[in-house]
């Protein structure tokens, strides 16, 4: 008898398993081909955005959720699909190069950059209500990271309107074209 129990919750157990959906990956933004260019076209300027910098928790390839003050849990469902670190700088130069079509916005290493902007990230949370928060500071330099700097700090708010891990991956890239606004506001006035 407690043999047949068992064999029946084992199979209860591998029945569940096989109706878990799919693990989808996602990535952020959209990246022309020439966001990671390392030789400017037709002369342009040349600026080089730096790999952002993340809390070593946030840069993997979970999809973390904030469930409470002290936690994060891993999207059952979803990953993104590099680094957090890498897909966020990838985003963030393709929403550049969209705003200031004028400048080269490379984030390999050029032989000679003109300036480097460097983005450093506070927090980058998705609460259980669908709200995403990204905070950040970021710099922009001459080519020898000396003066004159200009500084900036970013507090940005999105909703998700669900947890759906598409849906979070919406509102993260529109988190992150509202700092590409701002940082192209800085790159104007140069």
């Amino acid at each position: 008898m407690m043999r047949a129990l068992m064999v029946g919750m084992v199979a209860v157990l591998l029945a569940g398993c096989g109706f878990a959906p799919p693990m989808r990956t996602y990535v952020l933004g959209d990246r022309p081909q020439g966001a990671q260019a390392v030789q400017p076209p037709g002369g342009l300027a040349v600026i080089e955005l730096k790999t952002v910098s993340l809390p070593d928790y946030l840069d993997s390839t979970d999809i973390l959720r904030r469930v409470g003050p002290n936690e994060v849990v891993p999207s059952p469902t979803g990953r993104w699909g590099e680094r957090l670190s890498q897909g966020i700088t990838g985003a963030l130069a393709s929403a550049l190069s969209r705003r200031r079509p004028d400048l080269s916005i490379v984030t390999v290493p050029p032989p000679r950059p003109g300036q480097r902007i460097v983005v450093d990230f506070q927090a980058i949370d998705i609460e259980a209500t669908g709200q995403c928060r990204m905070v950040a500071n970021w710099r922009i330099t001459g080519a020898d990271a000396r003066g004159p700097w200009k500084i900036g700090h970013a507090v940005v708010d999105e909703s998700a309107g669900s947890m759906d891990d598409a849906a979070v991956a919406a509102a993260l890239t529109r988190a992150i074209d509202q700092l590409a606004e701002r940082i192209a506001t800085a790159l104007e006035h140069e």
